[in-house]
Formats: C-alpha cells, sequence, structure tokens
C-alpha cells in the first residue's frame, strides 16, 4: 500500500471515525477499501449534510492495519517501506547518486587524485555513489552502450559521466567542473536532460553533430509513447538549439538517436 492509504486506516484506527469527504479519492476507489466497506469492518453513515466512515468491527479492523502494515515504524528507505506498507515504492526515499565514469586523466574524488585512464582500461569504468568530484571537463552520456564507446567521436578530454536512473538537480551537486557538455538523445526526454543539467551548470551545452540534419534525414526514426511526451521545462525553452530540435521533432514525430554518432 502508498502512505495516503496508511495515513488514511491509522486515523480511523486512532479515532474511530473520519468524514467521507476527508478521505482521499485513491483510497475510496481501491479494493481494498471496498472490501472492507462490503464485510461491513466499516460502515458508512450519514452525518449532517455529508457522510462518515467508522470502524464497525474494531478487532478485524486491527488485525486488518496489522496484515497490512507490518511494521509501525519511520520509513528512510525502500526496506523500511517493505516492512511498513509492503511496497518498497510506498514512500519516495533519498537514494545515492550513483555514476558510470570513463576517463583518460586524473581527477579530484573527495580530496583524492585518482587515475581515471588507469580504471578505465583495466576495467572499462568506475563507478562512484555521492562523491565530490573536481575536474576540468565533463560530458554526461544519457544512454550506456553510447557512454562505453563515446571516446571515439569525442575524444580524451572529458570525464564521460552516465548515471544510474535519471539525472535529478541534486544529484549535480557533487561536481565542480568548468565546462560540462550533453551528449543525448535529440528527443524530449534528451532535451529535458539537457535543460535539467544546465539549471546547474548554466555554461552546459549540447553536443550536436555538423552534420546533424543529414543523419537526422538517414536515421531517424518514429516516437514511442513514453518519448512522445513533451515537458513543460522543453516546451517552454527559448535556447535556440532546444527550439530547432524540439520542433523538428514534434513536427515529424521522430527523433536521432545517439548512438549512430559513433558509428557514422
Amino acid at each position: 500500500m502508498k502512505e495516503v492509504a496508511y495515513k488514511t486506516y491509522k486515523f480511523l484506527l486512532t479515532e474511530g471515525t473520519m468524514a467521507k469527504s476527508q478521505i482521499p479519492s485513491t483510497v475510496q476507489k481501491s479494493t481494498t477499501f471496498k472490501g472492507l466497506l462490503e464485510g461491513e469492518i466499516l460502515l458508512t453513515s450519514k452525518v449532517g449534510r455529508g457522510l462518515k466512515i467508522s470502524v464497525n468491527k474494531e478487532a478485524a479492523f486491527r488485525a486488518f492495519f496489522a496484515t497490512s502494515f507490518p511494521e509501525d515504524i519511520e520509513t528512510f528507505n525502500k526496506s523500511t517501506n517493505i516492512r511498513k506498507y509492503r511496497n518498497s515504492k510506498a514512500t519516495k526515499v533519498e537514494n545515492a547518486a550513483i555514476f558510470f565514469c570513463r576517463g583518460f586523466q586524473k581527477i579530484s574524488i573527495n580530496s583524492e587524485m585518482v587515475d581515471m585512464d588507469d580504471f578505465t582500461q583495466k576495467f572499462g569504468l568506475f563507478a562512484i555513489a555521492n562523491p565530490m568530484i573536481t575536474c576540468d571537463k565533463i560530458c554526461f552520456v544519457e544512454n550506456l552502450e553510447t557512454f562505453l564507446n563515446v571516446e571515439k567521436l569525442l575524444g580524451k578530454t572529458y570525464l564521460y559521466l552516465h548515471k544510474y536512473g535519471r539525472i535529478g538537480t541534486e544529484s549535480l551537486r557533487i561536481f565542480q567542473v568548468k565546462e560540462v557538455l550533453v551528449f543525448v538523445d535529440y528527443d524530449f526526454n534528451g532535451l529535458d536532460e539537457f535543460l535539467r543539467i544546465k539549471a546547474v551548470f548554466p555554461q552546459a551545452t549540447l553536443y550536436v553533430p555538423s552534420n546533424y540534419e543529414a543523419l537526422f534525414l538517414k536515421y531517424a526514426k518514429s516516437l514511442k509513447d513514453n518519448k512522445a511526451k513533451m515537458s513543460i521545462r522543453v516546451k517552454n525553452a527559448t535556447l535556440e538549439t532546444v527550439v530547432k530540435i524540439r520542433e523538428q521533432v514534434a513536427q515529424t514525430n521522430k527523433f536521432l538517436e545517439q548512438e549512430v554518432l559513433i558509428y557514422d
């Protein structure tokens, strides 16, 4: 269950009654809530001009609550979410910002110099979680396959980064850098990721190859539903490069995947 259900049933468990109008619609529409009403564990009755929900069978309701929420504890990670709600995603938890890194120079991680070239050559990449990184040039790469081959296109002067999961603005505050390049798919999701990064690093630029138009005409593919929705951030953007790609994608319903640039 979700946190909103927990709060509703906890209130009923404590107070015994609750105005129906105060119960979130998501709870009222749930099969669990409807089952409690059908089993007359909860009852609906009129009060004034409105309705109230009351606990009718206290022992049964307490048993339901104990089964649905095994441990009435504070939650701070997925493990405690499961223990409390039987659902790892019941509440939002703060996860470590994990980045995969590839590089060919020495950089500072938590004030310690790390030879990225050594790790990259020996093991292919270097993974980090919530460190502080200082270097001159970084490049965020959206897709994993491109990330593993990106130096073929952009050379060896950047520290290349691929985020595990979506890039949030808070996860970017671990970097102290001068130059930021963003290499993403040329679609609404890619543009949104670029704009999120640029909100933290105003100096960030979007990588667009000089032969982009030719590549688009030759290799662009149709948008799928999960890529066809334009975020408010992208819709309201005024940056010339973003506007150009946004309008092209919207008008053609096609986009260019970044992987094609590596092997062109």
